[in-house]
């Protein structure tokens, strides 16, 4: 049995068929999805990639990883000094959380914000945003209007809502709300795939890639906003992926853009999920390489399953469980690593990536 899939846009195909591989150095960069407590499944790729020496600094290719929520935080542990090492507390603090239905946004930020000092030292910090060869990028959105200011529950649940209905009619509705913003290390900000019409871009430094890491990943029903960060335009910022959810922009650049996912289908913004007709312009994805598992390794995993937000709720009464699952499920990831790493160096993937 296959345990992946493979989907490339037309130029990535070329690539993949000409050197009957993917080779190390044409891929540009790396895409880590804003997708919860889901990425635990793709934690087994973070871990071969950094075995098999992809982020090694003596490799000649420079690499954008560009992240958003959760995403922008395997961004940083594979861009820290001991990526493994960081990788592993990430993963074990990102499990091991616990909530009640008595938590307020105040202490729901707060936990994570302890989580995210848990798993990364501020020597990581300082690597992350000067490493050798890897360019960091993360995406956050700084909210507008009475977003912005109020901070009721019920209050930005309207207005997300009202979002959402406009978001149906037109994506670009979605600048009446907020708007994005990239946090970019130096050569990073130069990458085509971080430019946008409306969007800013603001440095990423380890002064502030605590705040920005938290502020991306700030779901903001359930969590405070994140203010004033410094370097940054002033205002509230929260949750990258209503920006960016898997990939909202054309993966652009020389070489090749890569995602590894939970699923077939590519969906732009958060609040696309609702829109099940919008996605990327097929040109958007000319040098994209989609990797996802096969539903047979889904129906592996702990209740047949990926890990969820919502298992926080199904579990409340028993955390126990719930880590246990999530920890199963990032375990049993481990297959899909191996599986990608041997499948480039026999070269299975190119004769198995079909077109989008």
């Amino acid at each position: 049995m296959h345990l992946l899939q493979y989907r490339a846009g037309t130029e990535a195909l070329s690539v993949l068929r000409k050197h009957g591989g993917l080779p190390l150095a044409d891929v540009e960069a790396l895409v880590l999805p804003a997708i919860g407590p889901k990425w635990l499944i793709l934690s087994g790729f973070d871990r071969a990639l950094i075995r098999a020496g992809w982020l090694e600094p003596n490799q000649s290719q420079r690499l954008l990883l560009f992240g958003a929520s959760a995403g922008a935080w395997r961004a940083v542990a594979l861009a820290a000094g001991d990526p493994l090492r960081a990788h592993e507390r990430l993963l074990e603090a990102y499990c091991a959380q616990r909530f009640t239905h008595a938590d307020d946004p105040a202490a729901i930020s707060g936990a994570y914000r302890s989580l995210l000092r848990a798993a990364f030292t501020e020597a990581d910090f300082a690597a992350a945003v000067s490493h050798a060869r890897i360019d960091l990028a993360i995406a956050t959105v700084r909210a507008y209007g009475p977003l912005a200011a109020l901070e009721q529950r019920r209050v930005r649940a309207t207005l997300l809502g009202l979002a959402a209905l406009l978001n149906t009619l037109s994506p670009r509705s979605q600048a009446l709300f907020y708007e994005r913003v990239v946090f970019a290390t130096s050569l990073a900000a130069r990458h085509p795939m971080l430019g946008a019409p409306h969007g800013t871009l603001a440095p990423l430094r380890a002064d502030n890639l605590l705040d920005v890491a938290l502020a991306s990943g700030t779901v903001p029903i359930f969590m405070q906003f994140v203010r004033e960060i410094a370097g940054a335009p002033a205002g509230a910022y929260l949750d990258g992926g209503f920006s960016d959810y898997h990939l909202n922009r054309p993966a652009a650049g020389s070489g090749i853009t890569v995602l590894f996912l939970h699923q077939r289908r590519i969906i732009p913004s958060w609040l696309d999920k609702f829109v099940p007709w919008r996605k990327l312009d097929r040109r958007a994805l000319d040098r994209l390489l989609l990797v996802y598992p096969d539903p047979a390794f889904v129906r592996a995993l702990p209740g047949g399953e990926i890990p969820t937000r919502d298992d926080f709720q199904r579990f409340v009464h028993e955390p126990e469980q719930r880590i246990e699952r999530w920890r199963t499920a990032a375990a049993q990831s481990g297959e899909l690593g191996e599986a990608f790493i041997r499948d480039v160096s026999d070269g299975t993937l190119a004769k198995r990536a079909v077109a989008f």
